[in-house]
């Protein structure tokens, strides 16, 4: 065999051998892959067990103190005085602060004193009369005042004489005038008749002349320096004057003496007759105010005691007594507030706490609504949860939960729901109620510290339990689960009976005992 046809035929042969061999072993692989997928797939499972399931709300939220207070002036001054300082404890009702009330006090005295002004005004309004009556009888013997004249109650309307008295007065020594007193009874003896009246004292004089003398000093020494003026009592006569009723042909200037006999028999008479004098005049008050409207009496007009001498004006009197009384009551309010105000400028503590953010210093005027200090009662921690309104049926007060502290990780603080708002806060189309859960404070926790939380809804012990990545949950009540067909051991749903969906297990209450398995179709 020439060489061309050595090559072909080797060329051959291995052609034929590397086919044959390449036949045998890709005929293999496709065998055990044919035989691969005649078997039933491989999931993982789960027995269902008897323990707790535990249904929980989460939410979101951050760690608040117990109470929190933002201390703001009421009013606007200066800060006087700040008994204060940051981080300092106080108790409820302390001072924290004090601000300058010398303006509010000087208001204050100008208000008390406007209302006591006020005050008396209204009294003289209601003491207002609507006559000015004589309290005295006798002659007119001066009109004082015309119609449209303004009086107050001192004022001396008109001067009366009494005619049915005349007056005497007789001149006794100092030991003499002693033994008379007012209303006490005595003799008149008329000297022209040689007869006796009946009188009434109504006036005794015992101070006596005083009669002032200038005395020089006699020394070498005196000069006009040393001049002094002495009193000087002189035995000069005393008065005592008697009233008696002008009787008969009594009239004015006849003379009469004066005279009383004691219990012991001593006459005592006075010095010289003395004529009879018209009584003093009488001045009749108005004892009101106001304005005059009409005089009814003239000068010489005989009048009683108790009669008409002029009417007032009181036109205007409602009117006046209503004004007075509002104005007295707006300053009586106004006094009220500003006693407020002066009380607001005592900023006192309106929770027990520890002082913090202090932002006021001695000195310093400050605005109202400006917040001064703030004021924490760190003594407990509540986390206030965001809950979704979907959830918010299921939450009730007294329920546990579980809070987690982002600065402090996985680590777990008791709480209890203590209280649900009745209003929600809408934020980008979302609505959510802010959940107060008290949290036991380990003394970690801090004021505005974020967090989330589980609130334990509901919770059963000794149930049959399966993973919540075990079942599927079709609707309320019901779910399936798969579990290998006895035949092929191919997965199968199986329909049961679902209870309490929690947050790691659900109850199984029929379809499944403990013990047995379902299939983990999404891996474990």
């Amino acid at each position: 065999m020439n060489k061309k046809w050595l090559i072909i035929s080797l060329a051959v042969a291995l052609l034929s051998g590397g086919g044959y061999g390449g036949w045998k072993y890709f005929g293999a692989e496709e065998k055990a892959a044919e035989e691969t997928m005649n078997e039933a797939p491989s999931f993982p499972t789960v027995a269902a067990d008897v323990g707790e399931v535990k249904k929980t709300i989460y939410a979101t939220g951050e760690i608040e103190a117990k109470d929190r207070e933002e201390i703001k002036a009421e009013l606007s001054g200066k800060v006087e005085r700040l008994l204060v300082e940051d981080g300092q404890r106080v108790s409820k009702g302390d001072v924290l602060f004090t601000m300058d009330t010398s303006d509010a006090a000087l208001e204050l005295q100008k208000l008390d004193l406007t209302i006591m002004r006020t005050k008396k005004e209204l009294d003289e309004l209601k003491k207002r009369k609507p006559t000015i009556l004589s309290d005295k009888a006798g002659k007119v013997k001066e009109v004082l005042v015309k119609e449209g004249d303004q009086v107050s109650e001192e004022t001396v309307v008109a001067t009366i004489v009494n005619t049915e008295f005349l007056k005497i007065t007789g001149r006794f020594s100092t030991f003499e005038a002693e033994h008379f007193t007012v209303g006490q009874k005595v003799k008149v003896f008329l000297p022209s008749s040689l007869s006796y009246l009946e009188g009434t004292v109504s006036e005794v004089d015992l101070i006596g002349k005083v009669k002032q003398e200038d005395t020089k000093g006699t020394s070498e020494t005196s000069t006009e320096e040393n001049k002094r003026t002495t009193s000087v009592r002189i035995n000069a006569p005393q008065n005592v004057e008697v009233l008696v009723k002008k009787q008969g042909a009594l009239y004015v200037g006849e003379k009469g003496v004066i005279q009383y006999i004691d219990p012991q028999g001593v006459l005592y008479s006075s010095a010289t007759p003395t004529p009879f004098e018209l009584p003093d005049e009488i001045e009749i008050r108005a004892n009101t105010t106001g304005k005059v409207n009409k005089v009814a009496v003239d000068v010489d007009d005989t009048v009683k005691a108790g009669q008409l001498l002029m009417e007032m004006d009181t036109s205007m009197n409602d009117l006046e007594l209503r004004e007075k009384e509002l104005a007295l009551q707006e300053s009586m309010l106004s006094l009220e507030q500003k006693r407020r105000d002066i009380a607001k400028k005592q900023v006192t503590a309106p929770i027990s706490g520890e002082v913090t953010k202090l932002d006021i210093k001695e000195g310093e005027t400050i605005d109202p609504g400006k917040v001064a200090m703030i004021l924490m009662d760190t003594s407990s921690f509540s986390f206030v949860a965001a809950v979704d309104e979907l959830d918010i049926p299921d939450i009730k007060p007294g329920q546990t939960a579980d809070v987690y502290v982002t600065a402090f990780g996985d680590q777990a603080f008791t709480g209890k729901v203590v209280e649900i708002p009745n209003e929600g806060t809408k934020t980008d189309k979302k609505v959510s109620f802010e959940v107060e859960i008290a949290v036991e404070n380990n003394g970690k926790l801090t004021h505005g510290m974020t967090g989330d939380c589980d609130i334990h809804i509901q919770k059963i012990e000794n149930v049959t339990r399966l993973p919540v990545s075990a079942v599927e949950i079709m609707e309320a009540g019901k779910g399936t689960v798969m579990v290998k067909d006895p035949k092929n051991g191919e997965p199968v749903p199986k329909e049961v009976e679902v209870g309490v969906e929690g947050a790691e297990f659900v109850e199984i209450r029929k379809g499944l005992t403990p013990g047995e398995e379902v299939l983990m179709m999404n891996g474990v």
